[in-house]
């Protein structure tokens, strides 16, 4: 097979879809015949006009706005993709945050807000979408990380913990629930188009990556897609870099 299958008539929930990464993703989803349901922290007007998007490829979308560091708020957002779409075939996870303080200075209010809406979100919405997901044979867990947490960076500590435990939830949901055609995958991402402008001076990206450039959304959704696919079944419990090889 030439072009990924296997994702028309599929519905995928696709959190923090508003803005960046995150819409691309929602979009290449729509793109390739999957229902979406577009997440946004603020508010559903925010997420509104990435649905509307997604519908000009002929599927259904639907808008879904909630604190996903809540976890009934995660529940509802959960809830609402279900009742929208019927169903949550796949569950991408956008939404992370990234806090700048020395270990010795973070607040606690600080951390916590890390770790809860970098990882446990993601353990809440599993906790809600899983059991159909185990009932129908069928499911796909994505969680979007950036390449940096993989290194001891000076002020990263909530964000590089919170990257690490949801490395190791991800892999826990695959031996869990691969016996039930559920697969669970983390893909890594460095700069993208999308990333600030002072990340992306080209004498910058050349001392930090192989292929001197920032990635495209279009790569980092496509390594989404991927994974959800028919070609991405074998595939479970990985970390895919997709980082121009920052990490090599």
């Amino acid at each position: 097979m030439s072009a990924l299958s296997g994702l028309r008539g599929r519905t995928a929930l696709v959190t923090d879809a508003d803005t960046g990464t995150g819409r691309a993703i929602a979009l290449a989803f729509a793109e390739a015949g999957a229902a979406v349901a577009v997440h946004a922290t603020g508010g559903i007007d925010e997420a509104t006009p990435v649905a509307d998007e997604a519908r000009h490829h002929g599927v259904e979308a639907i808008a879904v706005a909630g604190d996903l560091a809540d976890p009934m708020s995660a529940q509802r957002v959960a809830d609402h993709a279900v009742a929208g779409l019927g169903s949550v075939d796949v569950l991408v996870h956008c939404g992370r945050i990234v806090p700048h303080f020395l270990v010795v200075d973070e607040p606690v209010e600080a951390w916590r807000r890390t770790i809860d809406l970098n990882c446990s979100s993601l353990f809440f919405l599993a906790q809600r979408v899983l059991p159909a997901m185990i009932e129908r044979g069928f499911g796909r867990v994505v969680a979007m990380s950036i390449a940096s947490d993989d290194r001891a960076l000076t002020g990263h500590a909530s964000a590089a913990a919170a990257r690490a435990a949801l490395a190791e939830l991800v892999k826990v949901i695959a031996v869990e629930n691969g016996t039930s055609g559920v697969t669970a995958n983390l893909v890594s991402q460095a700069m993208t188009e999308a990333s600030r402008p002072e990340q992306l001076v080209p004498e910058q990206l050349a001392a930090l990556l192989a292929i001197p450039r920032p990635a495209t959304l279009e790569e980092i959704a496509f390594a989404c897609t991927y994974l959800a696919s028919d070609q991405g079944a074998f595939v479970t419990g990985q970390t895919l870099h997709v980082d121009g090889g920052y990490t090599i």
